[in-house]
């Protein structure tokens, strides 16, 4: 393929998920139709049949793209400071007020009626503790967190907190204290200290050290007869 095809393409069918999420935001998912979104921007249906066969393929692109820039985001700020800020970071967001949580619980409840979009989002939901898994032991190998013993389940926990953090700014809940909450929910989950210094030291000085193979372990003392 040229080149400037697949460059096309790719402009192409990022200009038709942004205009989705434009959609969404104001019309709901349940409301929204492909016809809505070739309007948005200019193409036939047809055309924009030919990078989405559906509402439900669209909504896990939408997904999918956002869950990408999440792991980029939270990358670049733990390489910066604090893991658990890193991690609230990633829905901050909602916390501006730049996206609105209820549009995201009424897809969740018009997913009810739509095989489909339940099944993208549950895909969604199981990459996305795949991602927080993979994220976790990078930075257990690295020092900054101490050492997870079932990291999937820590991976779930998470999940369910950024989850619920939604739910209380959906409901008018000051946002700052919703963060603060969140912050210090992740760092008694990842065992962080609650000021959220360096945690290297800790990691190191929490993760049993095995002692080397061939070197003699010291016991304690007999009594001589």
């Amino acid at each position: 393929m040229p080149k400037v095809v697949r460059e096309y393409k790719v402009q192409a069918r990022a200009r038709i998920i942004g205009a989705a999420v434009s959609a969404i935001q104001r019309k709901g998912l349940s409301g929204l139709t492909m016809d809505d979104i070739a309007r948005e921007i200019g193409v036939s249906k047809g055309a924009l049949y030919l990078y989405f066969s559906s509402k439900a393929q669209l909504l896990e692109a939408i997904l999918s793209e956002y869950r990408d820039e999440m792991m980029a985001q939270l990358e670049r700020a733990v390489e910066k400071g604090d893991v658990a800020e890193g991690i609230a970071g990633t829905i901050d967001k909602i916390f501006s007020g730049e996206f609105n949580p209820a549009v995201w619980h009424q897809v969740v409840v018009d997913a009810a009626a739509d095989p489909e979009i339940q099944q993208a989002l549950r895909d969604d939901s199981r990459k996305d503790v795949e991602e927080l898994q993979a994220f976790l032991r990078r930075m257990e190998a690295r020092g900054r967190i101490p050492h997870q013993d079932d990291p999937e389940v820590i991976a779930d926990i998470i999940s369910f907190l950024l989850g619920g953090t939604l739910l209380m700014v959906s409901t008018r809940r000051d946002p700052d204290e919703a963060r603060r909450r969140l912050v210090r929910a992740l760092r008694w989950t990842l065992r962080l200290p609650p000021d959220g210094a360096a945690t290297a030291a800790r990691a190191a000085h929490q993760s049993p050290r095995r002692p080397r193979a061939g070197r003699r372990v010291a016991g304690p003392s007999r009594a001589r007869s």
